[in-house]
């Protein structure tokens, strides 16, 4: 921050580039495509000089622009020959009356309005393609500022506005962008609304329901093909000329060139195939997918016989593929053989086509060629390590015009050097990739046998970006990663690793940093958004998380961005196979069939509609609603008060009619990624139902009034939301604050937690890409770090601004005092250890019963205690106390309710709150005091709460690799707590993986053979706030190995508190004994 001003370094920078460049004149090499009135530019004339170097398209008149302090102008040279040229000027215009600008980066074109200078009603356009537009943008807006600056309100900037994919700092607004299209079809017509819903719902009932986010069977099979360049699945049986019989681990494998059978997978391992067959020899193919598992089949035909390979339809909580994988997977190797031998792609599919029409400045046109991405593998200081002498791509450009390859070609007075100086001064951080590696890599690594022949088909284009991640002396800082694109059977991904070396070109470990599912992003800022990012940045917006990557200069930029945009839109009909969970509260159910004003709602947010539905504890989900996307009439996020609403008004019936809409209401702060997801995925479903029709003759008119509405006027524009929210891509620090549950003037628990994605959600030390606000980011994470490091023994502390901390070091923990509980009424707290959220806590026969509800979000929970009169006397003075003498305010901070009646009629009840809070490790239960009078005598109970510290633990998901890092940084004696535990009852992995579930830890299968035991993770959260004003949480990692003969467990925990460690290892002992 500067210390003058109080505004970021970069934008101070930016203030002083757009005073100076007024000062200067710069040109550009350009095409003018088209213009309107065709007055407002001299005729064409023939003569007019064709310059060899200007590597543009043949499209459009040659010319010149020449942008100055007040104007733009356009000239063009004329001549019968080179000595004679004389330049002539076309048209030009001022900035001060331009109202318009619009940018088409994919086509590297901009549009420009005007208001006639003669004063008149006429609007002016002309549309140019430049080489480089994001320098030609980034130009513009340097002089539109500094006359802005200058000018003091007596300027209005013009608008700005992006085709396709692309957006400024807000998100674009729902369905006013025109998205790619897969088909040559020019009369796009959508299904009848319940053919649709017909097909949405079996989907979701079959094999399209959607699957835990981090158990996607999409990405394993994505990260399958970029390793082994091909997608596995496992078949029942299989029929047909030689393939007879019942295998119950055979295999079908589909690749590059062919589908492969192998009845065992042995056999797979030793390349011995069962069958094999080319697409070349294949006639046709089908996939039967239905709910009846009978008639779940993938059938191949060739010469008039018929393979059949039979599925079992599988529950989707695991990585299974189903039955739609494979289909998918089929359609994309299917196509991209048709793209090969020049034929068009199979109609109605969805995967591995190349996009046929794209919306531009002019209307729809074919696509522009995609630029040739880089395969040549470099190091961080440029040098060719690996080289491909021929790609061997397959790249469909017949009849398309030759892409320039992406580069500036500004002149002028000072030239364009000096303008890329000055555009990197004006940012913080530097082009010179140097400057972020000093030449540190590692000797070249040896290339996987047989890699070659993947990688040239699945890689789009690699090389260095840099990002943010890590931890520096003053917080995250901008570290390089190399990053490949990569083509899959399931939509493109971009993959980044810390080295080249650790990429699957050279190591068959899985060693990415993180997956950018590009199947998921929403849109691309071609500027980044984030204040502190150096020059040339941009960023990614998926339904996730935001990433904020920086290019080495803007040409590598651009092409960057040229090669994500058109996958992007090539993945326009490719959906998620998971799904986006967000806790609301209801405040306005016509069918009173969910719990208002209470977060007991749950919205699950997925490819083919929106499930909601009730949530019973952690795990346990009820399904109350699933609507369709053909169901949604209108949608808008309202702020009331502050807080914000997502209202939402559907359809109940296949009639669609007015009459059956029924209005909701959800209060959530998340509201708006809630209806962006829910945008998100309606885009995605009519590109799916067009395809549908593909091919089809129109058969009517679709009804616009019936089909899925955004309601602007009431929507989540800036204005209407006001400071707090300014569109999905932004994450202001009021949003991520966690609302606290013992603030008794807040209606708001806690921020929904969602299920993490990948390792970002648990703070590794790279996944420090800006995060935006959604639906999949833990509960209060303003910045992420790392709760498994280790700053206890010294070291260094932890760093200035983080709510996830390593340790309990500011403020030091005070022991929590042994509670006497020799004396307690109470001993039903076991069941509440177990997954039970509600049952008797106490029961007097004839006097008194004690039920207990309980809710845990993060640090905090809820214990909801009713007091029931089980007898005919009344009961009066009823009171319940939590003495600070008999429990530790230091380690739980409790707060209960006062009781709206302390007097009970026979058979009456009453329900009182309790409110606590971890605020340090914690070994034993809180102790409640009930006391009243009952016949004339005083009745007094010390009851034990079933508040656990383990309820405080969320399960955190994490693979082997990291686990087994983390497991040796935490080797510490004083962090590690060991015990051998003699059960009395039989030692089974399945005992084991149920009390580390209930326990709050998550399992890692993988680890199972290699470590030697069940290994688990979780995070403590608690509510101790450090210096810096973040919670306090810290990482666990256990081990449990399993003795059958001696009927004996041996469990080791590894934290980054001693004390952790040692109260969940009494924890478990007490679980895993069986007493």
């Amino acid at each position: 921050m500067s210390f003058f001003s109080g505004k970021p370094k970069r934008q101070n920078l930016d203030d002083n580039a757009a005073g100076l460049i007024a000062h200067f004149e710069h040109s550009y090499n350009a095409r003018l495509v088209d213009y309107s009135p065709p007055s407002i530019c001299p005729a064409p004339e023939e003569s007019s000089h064709e310059d060899n170097n200007v590597k543009l398209p043949k499209s459009g008149r040659v010319c010149e622009l020449t942008l100055s302090g007040d104007s733009m102008s356009c000239s063009e040279h004329v001549g019968t020959r080179i000595g004679d040229m004389r330049e002539r000027p076309v048209i030009a215009m001022d900035w001060v009356n331009m109202s318009e600008i619009a940018w088409d980066h994919q086509q590297s074109q901009v549009r420009f309005k005007q208001n006639a200078p003669d004063g008149s009603d006429e609007t002016h356009t002309v549309i140019f393609m430049v080489a480089n537009s994001l320098e030609f943008e980034a130009n513009i807006k340097l002089r539109l500022k500094g006359i802005g600056t200058r000018q003091r309100g007596a300027f209005r900037l013009p608008s700005t506005s992006y085709i396709g994919m692309f957006a400024g700092v807000t998100k674009p607004k729902p369905f006013q962008r025109k998205r790619a299209s897969l088909t040559t079809d020019t009369n796009e017509q959508l299904p009848p609304l319940d053919e649709m819903r017909t097909i949405a719902l079996e989907s979701y009932r079959g094999s399209g329901k959607p699957m835990m986010t981090e158990n996607s069977a999409r990405r394993a099979l994505a990260v399958e093909h970029i390793y082994d360049g091909k997608c596995t699945f496992h078949v029942q049986t299989a029929s047909g000329p030689g393939l007879e019989g019942y295998h119950t681990d055979a295999l079908l494998c589909l690749g590059e060139n062919d589908v492969s059978y192998y009845s065992s997978e042995g056999q797979m391992f030793s390349n011995n195939k069962t069958l094999f067959m080319a697409y070349e020899e294949i006639d046709s193919w089908e996939v039967r997918d239905s709910t009846n598992a009978a008639d779940n089949s993938f059938i191949l035909t060739q010469k008039n016989s018929n393979l059949t390979f039979m599925f079992t339809l599988k529950e989707n909580n695991w990585s299974t593929p189903t039955l739609l994988h494979l289909k998918h997977c089929m359609e994309f190797f299917w196509n991209q053989h048709l793209e090969h031998n020049d034929m068009p792609a199979q109609p109605h599919t969805t995967h591995g086509r190349a996009v046929a029409r794209v919306f531009t400045l002019q209307g729809h046109k074919n696509p522009a060629p995609t630029p040739v991405g880089q395969l040549d593998i470099m190091d961080s200081d440029g040098r060719v390590v690996v080289n491909f002498n021929e790609r061997n791509r397959r790249a469909s450009s017949v009849g398309r015009e030759a892409m320039p390859a992406a580069g500036s070609n500004a002149t002028g007075v000072i030239g364009s050097g000096k303008f890329e100086s000055i555009r990197r001064n004006t940012t913080k951080g530097s082009s010179k990739r140097n400057s972020f590696f000093g030449g540190n890599n590692k000797a070249p690594a040896v290339e996987r046998a047989g890699v070659r022949d993947i990688w040239k088909y699945v890689v789009k284009h690699q090389g260095w970006l840099t990002k943010k991640g890590g931890l520096g002396p003053t917080g995250k800082k901008w570290l390089d990663r190399y990053f490949v694109l990569y083509s899959t059977a399931m939509g493109h991904y971009m993959s980044y690793y810390s080295e080249y070396g650790d990429s699957p070109f050279f190591s068959n470990e899985r060693k990415e940093r993180n997956l950018i599912d590009l199947g998921k992003v929403t849109f691309i800022r071609p500027v980044s958004n984030q204040q502190d990012a150096p020059a040339f940045s941009f960023d990614i917006v998926t339904i996730e998380r935001e990433w904020t990557l920086c290019a080495q200069n803007e040409n590598d930029m651009q092409l960057w961005l040229q090669l994500i945009t058109t996958a992007v839109d090539e993945d326009v009909a490719i959906v998620p196979d998971d799904e986006l969970c967000f806790e609301v509260k209801t405040l306005k159910d016509p069918t009173d069939r969910l719990m208002k004003y209470d977060y007991s709602t749950m919205i699950k947010v997925s490819a083919w509609g929106v499930s909601v539905g009730t949530k019973n504890g952690k795990s346990e989900y009820h399904e109350r609603f699933f609507w369709c996307y053909t169901d949604f009439y209108k949608w808008s996020v309202q702020n009331q008060f502050g807080k914000l609403t997502l209202f939402v008004s559907v359809f109940t019936n296949n009639d669609f009619s007015q009459s059956s809409k029924q209005d909701f209401e959800f209060r959530s702060r998340q509201a708006v990624q809630l209806a962006s997801a829910i945008e998100f995925y309606i885009e995605k479903f009519m590109s799916i139902m067009y395809l549908r029709n593909e091919g089809l003759e129109p058969e009517g008119d679709y009804d616009e009034d019936e089909g899925p509405q955004y309601d602007d006027e009431a929507g989540y524009d800036d204005e209407i939301v006001g400071g707090e929210v300014q569109g999905s891509d932004d994450e202001p620090d009021s949003v991520s604050q966690q609302v606290d549950l013992l603030d008794l003037g807040s209606d708001d628990p806690p921020i929904a937690t969602a299920v993490p994605i990948g390792n970002d959600g648990f703070g590794l030390p790279d996944a420090g890409s800006t995060t935006a606000p959604s639906a999949v980011q833990p509960p209060n994470p303003p910045t992420t770090f790392d709760p498994f490091a280790d700053g206890v023994g010294g070291g260094g502390g932890p760093p200035p601004s983080n709510d996830l901390l390593d340790a309990f070091t500011t403020p030091s923990f005070k022991a929590a005092p042994q509670n006497c509980l020799d004396n307690m009424n109470n001993n039903n707290i076991p069941q509440f250890l177990k997954g039970k959220n509600e049952g008797m806590l106490y029961s007097e026969p004839g006097v008194i019963n004690v039920m207990l509800k309980q809710e845990w979000r993060g640090s905090q929970g809820r214990l909801s205690l009713c007091y029931v009169n089980a007898g005919q006397s009344p009961i009066s003075e009823i009171a319940a106390e939590m003495n600070a003498e008999e429990n530790n305010p230091d380690a739980i901070r409790m707060q209960l309710n006062a009781l709206a009646n302390n007097s009970l009629a026979g058979g009456a009840q009453v329900v009182q709150q309790l409110m606590v809070e971890c605020m340090q490790p914690f070994g034993d239960f809180p102790i409640m005091t009930l006391s009243f009078s009952v016949g004339g005598a005083k009745c007094e109970y010390k009851l034990k709460l079933p508040a656990a510290m383990t309820h405080f633990m969320e399960a955190t998901p994490m693979d082997g690799a990291d686990f087994m890092a983390r497991w040796q940084k935490l080797s510490t004696p004083a962090l590690q707590n060991q015990c051998v535990i003699n059960s009395k009852t039989a030692t089974l992995p399945a005992i084991v993986e149920q009390v580390l579930e209930q326990s709050g830890l998550k399992t890692i299968p993988s680890l199972a053979e290699k470590s030697g035991g069940i290994c688990g993770v979780g995070t403590l959260r608690t509510g101790t706030v450090n210096a810096s004003g973040g919670k306090i949480s810290v990482g666990v990692l256990c081990r449990v190995e399993i003795n059958a003969g001696a009927q004996a467990y041996r469990v080791t925990i590894r934290t980054a508190h001693g004390g952790v460690s040692q109260i969940l290892g009494d924890h478990l002992k007490s679980r895993l004994s069986g007493n």
